[in-house]
């Protein structure tokens, strides 16, 4: 994603789809900094496959994004413990 990301612009994304509202994580570097990795959290397994299969390389402005399914465990542990 762009390192300037906002989480409105992560709702917007994956609008089509069953997200748990304000749940989106950006990820950030040893320094604080964005890095342009991000985690949100679906109502159920199936909805994150669905999400992640039909977005995959689409754009948040200029940047495309990959996106694929993670743990509920490495949500939690996304910027570390």
């Amino acid at each position: 994603m762009p390192y300037s990301t906002r989480y409105e612009e992560i709702a917007d994304f994956f609008k089509d789809f069953q997200f748990i509202e304000k749940s989106a994580i950006l990820g950030v570097d040893s320094q604080g900094r964005k890095n342009g990795f991000g985690a949100i959290l679906f109502d159920n397994h199936e909805e994150a496959k669905s999400a992640a299969k039909e977005l995959n390389q689409n754009y948040i402005r200029e940047r495309y994004v990959d996106t694929s399914v993670i743990t509920y465990g490495d949500y939690l542990y996304f910027n570390g413990p």
